[in-house]
C-alpha cells in the first residue's frame, strides 16, 4: 500500500489515477498455476472474479485509493488481519499453503 500511495501522489498532477485492488482469494487459475491446487487454500471457496473486477473498476472510476474486492467475509478477514500479530498470520498462511 505504501508503494501505491507514493505512486498515486507522484502522479497526482498528471491526470493518471491509481487504485490498489486487494482481492483476496479469487476464483481464477491463479492457485492452480501457482501449484497450490492441492492445498487447503487452493480448495477453499473463492470470490467471484467478475465481482472482484467490477469492484476494482468502480473504485478506480470513483477515485478511491484502494478497495478490498470480494465478499463480506473477505472484508472481515482484512479487518481482522490488521490486529493479528504477524507470527500468527504467517503460521496460518503456512498451514493453508501446505499440500494436503
Amino acid at each position: 500500500m505504501v508503494i501505491c500511495s507514493r505512486l498515486r501522489e507522484e502522479l497526482r498532477s498528471t491526470g493518471v489515477t491509481v487504485t490498489a485492488l486487494l482481492p483476496g482469494a479469487t476464483n481464477s487459475d491463479f492457485h492452480a498455476n501457482a501449484g497450490m491446487g492441492g492445498t487447503k487454500l487452493g480448495g477453499q471457496q473463492k470470490n467471484d472474479k467478475t465481482l472482484v473486477a467490477q469492484q476494482g473498476f468502480e473504485a478506480l472510476m470513483n477515485g478511491i485509493d484502494h478497495i478490498v474486492g470480494g465478499d463480506q467475509e473477505t472484508k472481515r478477514q482484512v479487518l481482522e488481519n490488521r490486529t493479528t500479530p504477524e507470527p500468527v498470520k504467517a503460521a496460518r498462511q503456512a498451514e493453508l499453503t501446505q499440500p494436503q
